[in-house]
């Protein structure tokens, strides 16, 4: 065989491995002619946990000889020592020995004297496997027919024998550019680039074309693109602009209260300054300053959140005094009447206003450190195909030992920021839902409708009661799915209402969910026009 037969029976052998894999295999990614470490690797395929498949492809007009398939795996020990297969494919021939040699090298079954002349290659021979090809153009024309055929048949698209010889000589040519030149590319990426080619070359098969092809893929705007494998990552919300503008203002006002000096004033001239109040009215009067119990738990608030250390005096305010007992009715309560001078009262309603919003601040830390505590997984539902589908339910199965965050398990928000995490411009919102984008619509079913809307008044207990029965409502339709428990792991129940063709959806809201390792995520979905129910599976790898 001179270089230009063992070039393109190389290059045929390469189209076949990969058409065969993309039906028989469960790869996540495919390299052709990776960059490995010594370059001996022609095919690498690689699965979860990073385990990794190489296979060489050797072509040559002499006899393929033991030595020689030894030296070729020894190459590759060397090259990929971590993975879990390694496979030659020898395009050519080769000696009855050498070939008794290769049957017992697939099937694992030397004795031991045989071993002994095998010691480089002992300890990986459950991993080892030997295919030898005579390369005969028609032979091999034929195997990338057959496999072409079949992954198109697995594809839902049946071609006729005259086309399929077409794009059988064609592809060939078309293979390298399939191939990325060595960079990786998943299994979805290499099916969708070989069936674009398909579809744009031979215009004439998507007649048969199935009518409605939903998929789930993960998708984020920034994280991931289309895909069913993705890196795990949690929501960064700590760090973002809302928080740390509130405690640049905080640091403001801290030192606008540090700014106004009132002088300490001794208790004997605080009772001086008394003499002139009546009895009956000076037991009607207390001190305005904060309690000592209120003072540190203001102090470590700050402490925590600001990484300020505040002292005695920044609490401080003289001699302001206000009512012990304030008249409150059902539906106001009389303003605080203070007595002090204008210093005092500005202080206090400087430190009554820091206290607010410190408050504030540490119930957005409290919602957003409950939340990152949480791996997202980003979901769009798609329809790949040419019609029109509605009415379609999509089961989300997850492994017994993953946590998923639903409604009942989430933690409520302080009331004092209830209002900024209810409803469909809230920070929750944005926080969890895919917010739309050129190639992704969001999912707003806008069935929430405040109940508070509905009323003007009521006293304070049944306002609060019902603000949070609108969060918990406003919740539902973010996390809206059903969960149920089965004897192998968790199942998740979403619907869509309706998907036209070409377009893609996002899930309600991301999921949310805790786990300590990588896993599987398997789908199904059925619809009212399709008449089978489509499965597969998806897989989130914990960094």
């Amino acid at each position: 065989m001179g270089g230009k037969e063992g070039a393109r029976g190389y290059l045929y052998q390469s189209v076949v491995s990969v058409l065969n894999s993309l039906v028989a295999e469960d790869w996540l990614f495919v390299q052709i002619e990776p960059d490995t470490a010594n370059d001996k690797v022609d095919i690498s395929w690689l699965y979860e946990n990073d385990e990794q498949e190489v296979t060489q492809v050797k072509s040559s007009i002499n006899n393929f000889t033991k030595p020689n398939i030894i030296s070729w795996f020894e190459t590759l020990f060397k090259d990929v020592p971590n993975a879990k297969a390694f496979k030659l494919i020898l395009i050519g021939t080769c000696s009855d020995p050498t070939t008794k040699f290769i049957n017992k090298l697939n099937k694992n079954n030397f004795d031991v004297d045989e071993l002994k002349g095998l010691t480089t290659i002992s300890p990986y021979l459950d991993k080892l496997t030997v295919q030898l090809e005579n390369f005969n153009l028609d032979s091999m024309e034929s195997k990338i027919y057959t496999s072409l055929n079949k992954f198109l048949s697995y594809k839902g698209l049946t071609v006729g024998h005259h086309l399929l010889e077409m794009m059988t000589g064609a592809i060939v040519y078309q293979f390298i550019k399939f191939s990325t030149n060595g960079s990786r590319v998943s299994k979805v990426d290499f099916e969708k680039q070989l069936l674009e080619w398909v579809y744009f070359n031979y215009p004439e098969i998507k007649g048969d074309l199935p009518s409605n092809k939903l998929i789930v893929e993960f998708y984020h705007s920034t994280k991931v693109p289309f895909s069913n494998t993705m890196q795990s990552f949690n929501l960064q919300l700590l760090n973002t602009k809302c928080i740390e503008e509130r405690k640049e203002q905080l640091k403001m006002v801290i030192e606008e209260i540090k700014s106004i000096h009132i002088p300490q004033i001794e208790k004997e001239m605080e009772k001086k300054a008394e003499v002139g109040i009546k009895q009956f009215a000076l037991e009607l009067l207390i001190s305005s300053e904060y309690s000592t119990k209120k003072q540190q738990e203001v102090r470590d608030k700050t402490q925590r959140l600001l990484g300020i250390l505040l002292n005695d005096d920044f609490f401080y305010v003289g001699n302001l005094k206000e009512q012990k007992v304030r008249l409150h009715t059902l539906f106001s309560s009389s303003p605080v009447q203070r007595i002090g001078d204008e210093f005092e009262r500005q202080k206090f309603e400087k430190l009554e206003e820091f206290d607010y919003e410190l408050e504030k601040l540490n119930s957005y830390v409290q919602q957003f450190e409950f939340l990152e505590g949480f791996l997202a997984i980003p979901l769009v539902l798609k329809n790949e195909g040419k019609q029109y589908d509605e009415k379609i339910k999509v089961l989300i199965k997850l492994p017994k030992n993953v946590e998923v965050l639903t409604p009942e398990k989430y933690q409520l928000p302080e009331y004092i920021v209830l209002e900024q995490f209810t409803g469909y411009n809230s920070i929750l919102d944005l926080c969890l839902r895919h917010q739309k984008d050129s190639k992704v619509e969001d999912n707003i079913n806008k069935s929430f409708i405040p109940y508070t809307l509905h009323r003007n008044f009521y006293d304070i207990e049944d306002r609060i009661k019902r603000d949070y029965s609108d969060f918990k409502w406003y919740l539902q339709t973010l996390l809206n799915f059903e969960i149920h428990n089965e004897a192998d792991g968790l199942v998740l129940e979403y619907r869509f209402d309706e998907l036209n063709p070409k377009e893609n959806i996002a899930f309600p809201s991301y999921l949310l969910v805790k786990a300590n390792e990588s896993f599987v995520i398997y789908y199904e979905i059925t619809s009212k026009n399709s008449q089978d129910v489509t499965t597969g599976k998806l897989h989130y790898k914990l960094n």
